[in-house]
């Protein structure tokens, strides 16, 4: 009898399929694709993620007309219900479950994965043939070497970890859908003059909320207080010592004490050096990456999203470049075999020749992490990739792929050195120290020279004073914390037990999406007017909701069903019991909501009706060449693609501009042929920079007539001191 093998997504089923031997493509309709595996007379059904959901049932559906309340008591309040795109897969499910007899679920290996696989998929698996045999493909990779393994070697189903995500599904819908209709019926005064629809409440969602609000508040409420430093820039030889006053900081009480100091030593010429020692350290490589680690690595190195950092790492799973990118391991079975992978990196060209040095000094054995939570191993590259393969979808591909193969290789490498030299000066009997630290030995840096601090140059202090070259009193104040970045939002939300390592970028992405958060300057995040006012009343009648502590516990109950020391049921009537009492207490407080909110109404609206997706893009003074009447903007696309666009989105008018280089707009420089603004171009290469200057209209088209478009080659003009003048 033939078998059913059930993905997550139809690039793994292709991939599963492929590894298990010749295949035949059944077409279905435009996106569901069934392969067929003659010679093992196996189907492989790929699903589309989720294709099941909770919503409220039809006595529910209304939100004037029902109490937010019984969402909560009544077990019949929601329901799992088929999603829009779902039917030609459940249709696929119950066609070829009902001719075989052994079900594999091979959807992806994690909780979600489980939850779909087995509470999605599996129930119109067991309703058209109850007799089926059901069994897991538990994929670390999807190279074919570990699918045929894995495929030789099912487990039992992993049910526990399905149910951890139903049960997570459920208290989500129960909560989000009842505090979301109650929190909206008590703000819509507030909601009818701002135009907005209703109140976006999560378990989830709305704690992290709470915690960038009180970041912000920290920030707009922070008082800068003075203080003072005195710092000495000493020199020896050709190198620069910055010595500190033991004292610094000087606060304002201790202001007179910093000024009389630096009168009685700002002319001296000499610091004599009392201590002079000198130690060596070692810096360890780095461990294994866990999901966390991970996006903490990307978000952090390349300035990324969350999500993107997530999605990114998904594709490269899912084209067998890495391992699967969602697992809680940091540390490697012992019989996880390295020197497979180390192999494939020894002729890259630029991997080789450090992998060729592990190789010959046998260091084949990977620093040890903290955690094998035996789903998967950490994240690891399976293949050796040059930059310009073909099989990077993008250049973020690229990026990621590079560090993560950078940062594999690095757990191998040997310590990094360092020598710190610890100076003890007094200048005129005052006390200043300074501290050196070089990179003696570069070690694991080699590879990965992003995880490396900045470094001072090596060298060694021979004298017993050295010469002061100048000496400053500086007044500065203190700053407050700064805003939280993707990076420091998913340390804050792990250190929190906000949402799982898969669900937190979607989360982050969430506040920003419902107009809660914007992305400002440098990724950073900033609460909105809106996320500020519902915060800031919600503290008022809801506290013990939005602190962490509550989604914390929730978090653990969850994990506890992952591990079986707790069942699903019991699970969801403790945190409805627990969540019904919160929400009484809110029902209880609402009157302390004040809806004095006339002072923020005109800001609200302005908020509410921006796209969160628009950016304010840098202008030119230029003319659209076509409508002549509005203005054109420099637009960078999140392709990292940019061109000149007309501000007025109806005219439709885009003029190119080059790739590379970074731009600055000359507006006051107007190009003497055409009257557009000159664009300066600052390229940089092997550290050289190369500056150039083009009119983007000439440049464009100069494509058309098969010219050069550069100032510089202009036959009339040219570029001098930033403007455009006339040849001599």
């Amino acid at each position: 009898m033939p078998s059913l093998i059930i993905s997550e997504k139809n690039k793994a089923a292709k991939q599963i399929a492929e590894a298990l031997g010749p295949v035949i493509v059944i077409n279905k309709n435009k996106y569901l694709k069934v392969y067929q595996i003659p010679s093992k007379n196996i189907y492989v059904v790929p699903l589309r993620g989720h294709i099941l959901e909770y919503r409220n049932t039809a006595q529910y559906k209304s939100w004037t007309y029902t109490d937010p309340r019984e969402i909560i008591t009544n077990p019949k309040s929601i329901d799992k219900v088929a999603i829009s795109y779902a039917k030609p897969y459940i249709n696929a499910l119950t066609e070829y479950s009902k001719i075989c007899d052994e079900c594999v679920i091979a959807t992806d290996a994690d909780i979600e994965g489980c939850n779909i696989g087995l509470f999605d998929a599996l129930p119109f698996v067991t309703k058209a043939n109850r007799n089926i045999k059901v069994n897991q493909l538990w994929l670390s990779s999807l190279e074919k070497k570990e699918i045929v393994s894995k495929y030789r070697k099912l487990i039992p189903p992993r049910w526990s970890w399905g149910e951890s995500g139903e049960a997570r599904a459920i208290i989500d819908a129960i909560i989000g859908f009842s505090s979301t209709r109650e929190a909206t019926n008590t703000f819509k005064p507030i909601l009818d003059e701002i135009n907005n629809k209703f109140v976006s409440i999560g378990r989830v969602q709305t704690s992290l909320l709470y915690l960038i609000y009180l970041r912000d508040l920290e920030i707009e409420q922070f008082v800068p207080e003075p203080y003072w430093t005195i710092i000495a820039n000493l020199v020896y030889k050709t190198h620069v010592i910055k010595a500190v006053h033991t004292k610094n900081p000087f606060t304002k009480e201790k202001e007179s004490e910093a000024k009389s100091i630096y009168q009685k030593i700002k002319n001296e010429k000499i610091a004599i050096i009392l201590n002079n020692i000198k130690e060596s350290a070692v810096i360890n490589p780095p461990t294994p990456l866990n999901t966390s680690k991970a996006l903490v690595l990307l978000t952090k190195t390349l300035r990324i999203s969350a999500k993107a950092a997530m999605n990114t790492m998904n594709s490269l799973y899912l084209n067998q470049i890495i391992s699967y990118p969602r697992t809680d391991s940091d540390k490697y079975n012992s019989n996880f075999d390295h020197k497979l992978y180390l192999e494939n990196f020894k002729p890259h060209t630029n991997y080789g020749s450090y992998t060729t040095k592990l190789f010959k000094n046998n260091r084949m054995n990977p620093t040890i992490g903290k955690v094998n939570a035996g789903d998967h191993p950490p994240i690891t590259p399976l293949v050796s990739l040059e930059q310009n393969s073909p099989k990077f979808e993008n250049n973020l591909e690229k990026k990621v792929y590079d560090l993560l193969a950078r940062h594999y290789l690095a757990l191998f490498g040997e310590q990094a050195k360092e020598l710190r030299t610890k100076l003890k000066l007094s200048i005129k009997n005052e006390i200043f120290t300074s501290q050196i630290v070089a990179l003696t030995y570069s070690g694991f840096y080699e590879i990965a020279p992003f995880l490396k601090k900045v470094y001072q140059p090596l060298f060694e202090i021979q004298a017993k004073e050295l010469p002061v070259k100048k000496i400053f009193l500086e007044e500065k104040e203190t700053q407050p914390p700064p805003h939280y970045t993707d990076t420091t939002l998913l340390k804050l939300m792990e250190r929190e037990h906000l949402g799982t390592k898969s669900t937190r970028p979607t989360i982050i992405n969430i506040l920003v999406d419902r107009k809660l958060t914007n992305r400002v300057a440098k990724n950073r995040f900033k609460i909105t007017e809106w996320g500020k006012f519902l915060i800031s009343e919600l503290i008022k009648v809801w506290l013990p909701f939005l602190k962490p502590e509550f989604t914390r516990f929730v978090e653990q109950l969850l994990e506890d069903v992952k591990e079986n020391r707790k069942t699903m049921d019991n699970v969801i009537s403790i945190v409805k019991k627990l969540f019904l009492d919160l929400f009484d207490k809110f029902r209880q407080n609402k009157n302390l909501i004040t809806f004095q909110f006339d002072s923020v109404k005109s800001s609200l609206k302005t908020a509410m009706q921006q796209n969160p997706m628009q950016k304010n893009f840098p202008q030119t003074t230029s003319k659209c060449p076509t409508c002549k009447i509005n203005v054109m903007n420099l637009v960078t696309t999140s392709q990292k693609k940019r061109f000149l666009a007309c501000s007025d989105r109806n005219c439709k008018t885009y003029v190119p501009v080059p790739k590379t280089g970074r731009i600055t707009i000359l507006k006051s420089t107007k190009c003497l042929k055409c009257g557009f603004n000159v664009f300066k171009i600052l390229k940089k290469k092997d550290n050289k920079t190369t500056v150039y200057y083009i009119c983007p209209k000439c440049w464009s088209d100069s494509f058309k007539e098969g010219t050069n478009g550069f100032c510089s080659a202009c036959e009339n003009f040219q570029i001098s001191k930033e403007q455009c003048v006339k040849r001599n």
